[in-house]
């Protein structure tokens, strides 16, 4: 491995908020995020950019091909990105994963309930603060954008959808950003009352009980996708469509 890290990915790392602090003992570049644990370790050569990371699953999640090479000590994934574009998006993606994984999220959520009357402190309100929390995580992943159209719509005129719904999900799913989907609020409400899914490929499907009027009136056009995704959205998006899409033969 060179010493020196390539330039373009020493910026993609600088662009996505990970400072390079140092080389490993056994010559992996070690970039972290200031104020978190939050850390990956870098290696580039002829097959890719190789990134390791302390998160079990995570380097399948963010959608990095298998690598052969040796995980790194005290690392819990291991995985490939090539070409510019893919390096950049997953170590965005990586990013935001990492600041705002379901263990920081929830812990959020106990702190401003702790700050609500205990009288108060009703399933309701528990649910209404973990959504506003977990929304700002949404909204970070999503760069404020709808995951559809890509519109940087006004903060109001965005939801976050959530894939498996809160009263179905885990703890960890209530708060996994990736069970959730930025949405301007016409799909939001649209994807929460099943009229429209998507595939594994990021596809907008929709449900008969949608009608042609409606689809023309809200823009519901064949090649609507979601912009990008990642495989550790798959399975909240393959539940959704099982128990929360209205199919054809409802």
């Amino acid at each position: 491995m060179s010493k020196t890290l390539p330039v373009l990915i020493a910026k993609a790392l600088a662009d996505n908020g990970y400072d390079l602090v140092s080389v490993t003992d056994d010559g992996w570049f070690a970039a972290e995020v200031s104020g978190s644990p939050a850390k990956v370790l870098v290696w580039a050569n002829e097959a890719g950019v190789m990134l390791a990371l302390p998160e079990h699953g995570m380097a399948t999640a963010i959608g990095l091909a298998p690598s052969d090479q040796t995980q790194p000590l005290g690392m819990a994934s291991l995985g490939v990105a090539r070409g510019a574009a893919q390096v950049y998006e997953a170590l965005r993606v990586l990013h935001s994963l990492q600041t705002h994984p379901a263990t920081v999220l929830s812990a959020r959520l106990e702190a401003r309930l702790a700050a609500v009357p205990a009288t108060e402190r009703t399933r309701e309100v528990r649910q209404r603060i973990g959504q506003d929390v977990f929304r700002e995580a949404l909204m970070d992943l999503w760069q404020g954008r709808c995951a559809v159209t890509g519109l940087a719509l006004p903060p109001e005129l965005l939801r976050a959808s959530h894939a498996k719904p809160w009263a179905k999900a885990s703890d960890t799913e209530r708060l996994d950003p990736l069970n959730g989907l930025l949405l301007s609020i016409h799909l939001d409400a649209m994807f929460d009352s099943g009229l429209i899914a998507f595939s594994d490929k990021g596809t907008l499907l929709c449900s008969q009980s949608l009608s042609m009027v409606a689809r023309s009136h809200f823009g519901i056009e064949g090649g609507l996708r979601l912009r990008t995704h990642t495989p550790g959205h798959l399975p909240y998006l393959a539940w959704h469509r099982e128990f929360v899409f209205r199919h054809e033969d409802e």
